[in-house]
């Protein structure tokens, strides 16, 4: 994936959808302005707009006009704001509520439910993105999507349909899709979107406020008959058209900025699964599906350009955030298509050259990581007991806490003793049954594993992070010391558990902050001195050191220098992993060590590293 390259793409997207704002704000306080305009031409002139006085009525009414106009951007702009501070305050998981969406709990038994999410980790490994919570709509079209502001809040959504419709394979490509979104900054892009539209549609709702409460106050025989009802009315009638104006407008933006993101993530769910026919055959079976992909939750027409598939029907298919069916196919199959049953043969006339479909053309992030083979081998069976831990908050617990006992016997037996008493019994039973098989798997297999475990830490209150978090710190510094896996694993920790206060940087420049990290990768190479040499001849930051002049272990340091590091943009994190990537490769071997100290680096970063090649 070039993932740089999209997110750089999606800031392109997101200055475009604020263009298309601005100006459907302006057509609206535009027509209202003109309606007006017309309404006081035709009272001045007595009835008749030929005589109308044009000059003098803009001249006598211009201040009231600007002030109308005022208070229209105003409201526009302020539900605008309370929409997206909604969606901003509950993530990912507010927008799957909104649509009729469950949590699937990861200790499930019912197979189906187990299918989805064993599926959904599948493709955070490949993806090289953190498990994300799923939420399960009880609805029978086949269509599912990715919602969240960063992949550390996303969550997927499927409808039953398209789990009972499809086939693993077929289910895979659907997954992988949404995952596409989440990598490429599609999700930030479709929650603006939504409090855009919210912003917009706004004027109908007030419009439909003002003409309800004329109907009640009709009612009352206490009122004088009429007493400035017919004005309000008429105003409530104007903005609840105009509001449905703003609609149209509304919808043209969604398809305006949606349907090219739907052809990139097609791609990259074939990059992901390795199987072209996982997502055709999902398409072709939503073409021949009675229920298709229609969604039936009211919210839906509000969230249409998230979903896999066009989710509304009727009149507001016309405005269609999705491609057609069979132009989708068609870039999917090449030159194997043939035209999905049932479905329509018109195909797009959007210009197919920017979007590629081969994996072998789809370069990987740095051209340094691969993609699992379609059919992957089967898990370690040592593995499978801590993974499945990992899937429950106090199972994750016992895995974090028993990889940062420390490994000397004396001193583990110790610390562990004095952990259980201090634990819940329920973490202390499950650290138990992890802590032999943790001291059997190597460090990068044991960092994987825990990756999967964020979700669950993430379902954490705020006591029980801030607690987790000072357990972890007490078992780090327990021998008096921090090494560099305790630190890899600090570090996944903070992200799973510190989600409840700011974080702040060290106030480094950042040259020193590239530096330091270069030169933390340069000590694992075979030779320390030439790796950081190469690392800060692969980028362009300024102020960097022309020698390593970190100490070795100082992971307090490094701590602050990633956070720092993790508040820059892309641009910024895309030079520092340059020149990471380049001190690893300098010997022409990946260690361990250098695996999991570049894992870290991506976790703390929010940047997808797939396995390790």
């Amino acid at each position: 994936m070039r993932f740089f390259e999209h997110q750089e793409n999606a800031r392109k997207y997101t200055f475009r959808l604020l263009v298309l704002f601005g100006i459907g704000v302006f057509a609206l306080i535009f027509s209202i302005d003109g309606i007006l305009l017309l309404g006081l031409a035709y009272s001045e002139s007595q009835g008749g707009l030929d005589n109308a006085n044009w000059g003098r009525i803009l001249e006598t009414y211009f201040p009231a006009l600007a002030l109308v106009a005022a208070f229209i951007g105003f409201v526009i702009g302020s539900a605008s704001l309370y929409r997206l501070s909604q969606l901003s305050s509950g993530g990912g998981a507010s927008v799957a509520e909104s649509l009729g969406g469950i949590l699937l709990q990861s200790e499930t038994r019912d197979p189906v439910e187990q299918k989805i999410l064993n599926i959904v980790e599948e493709m955070a490994l490949a993806s090289g993105v953190p498990v994300p919570p799923v939420y399960l709509m009880d609805e029978e079209g086949i269509n599912a999507f990715a919602a969240g502001w960063s992949p550390n809040d996303a969550v997927i959504g499927i409808t039953r349909g398209c789990v009972e419709a499809l086939s693993r394979d077929e289910l895979q490509g659907v997954i992988a899709h949404e995952f596409s979104h989440i990598l490429n900054g599609d999700m930030k892009i479709n929650i603006r979107l939504m409090g855009i539209l919210y912003g917009i549609f706004f004027l109908s709702i007030l419009g439909e406020i003002l003409i309800r409460s004329i109907s009640y106050s009709g009612n009352s025989s206490n009122e004088k008959k009429n007493d400035g009802k017919g004005a309000i009315l008429i105003i409530g009638l104007v903005l609840f058209i105009l509001g449905w104006a703003g609609w149209f407008f509304g919808r043209l933006i969604q398809a305006a900025v949606s349907r090219q993101r739907e052809f990139l993530a097609d791609a990259s769910a074939v990059q992901f699964t390795r199987n072209p026919d996982g997502i055709s055959g999902a398409l072709r079976k939503i073409a021949g599906w009675n229920k298709g992909s229609i969604i039936r939750n009211p919210n839906a027409p509000e969230a249409s350009h998230l979903f896999f598939g066009n989710g509304i029907s009727g009149f507001s298919a016309l405005f269609a955030t999705h491609p057609p069916l069979g132009e989708r196919i068609k870039r999917i199959e090449g030159a194997h298509f043939q035209p999905p049953e049932n479905a329509s043969e018109e195909t797009s006339t959007e210009s197919t050259k920017d979007i590629a479909f081969s994996a072998a053309q789809l370069s990987n992030l740095a051209g340094t990581v691969k993609m699992p083979a379609k059919k992957s081998p089967p898990p370690l069976p040592i593995l499978i007991p801590i993974e499945n831990q990992c899937k429950d908050p106090a199972g994750a617990l016992a895995v974090l806490y028993s990889m940062l006992l420390p490994l000397n016997n004396p001193f583990r037996s110790t610390a562990r003793d004095q952990l259980i008493n201090k634990l819940d019994p329920a973490i202390a039973q499950a650290l138990f049954e992890v802590e032999p098989l943790i001291l059997q798997t190597n460090k990068l297999q044991l960092f994987t594993l825990l990756s999967k475990a964020l979700p669950s830490l993430k379902m954490l209150g705020k006591e029980q992070s801030i607690d987790a978090l000072k357990t972890c710190q007490a078992l780090i510094s327990a021998d008096g010391k921090i090494d560099f896996f305790e630190f890899c694993i600090w570090r996944l920790a903070k992200k799973g558990l510190e989600k409840f206060r700011q974080v702040k940087g060290p106030g480094a420049a950042l040259g020193i902050a590239a530096g330091t990290v270069f030169a933390f990768f340069a000590r694992l190479s075979d030779n320390p001195e030439a790796a950081y040499q190469k690392a800060i001849q692969a980028t362009d930051i300024h102020g960097l050191s022309s020698k390593i002049d970190i100490r070795p272990d100082n992971f307090k340091m490094l701590d602050k220098v990633f956070d720092f590091l993790a508040q820059t943009n892309l641009d910024i994190k895309h030079k520092v992993l340059d020149g990471c990537i380049t001190a690893i490769l300098h010997d022409g071997k990946i260690t361990q060590d250098e695996g999991v100290l570049l894992r870290a680096f991506c976790l703390s970063m929010e940047i997808p590293l797939p396995p390790l090649g």
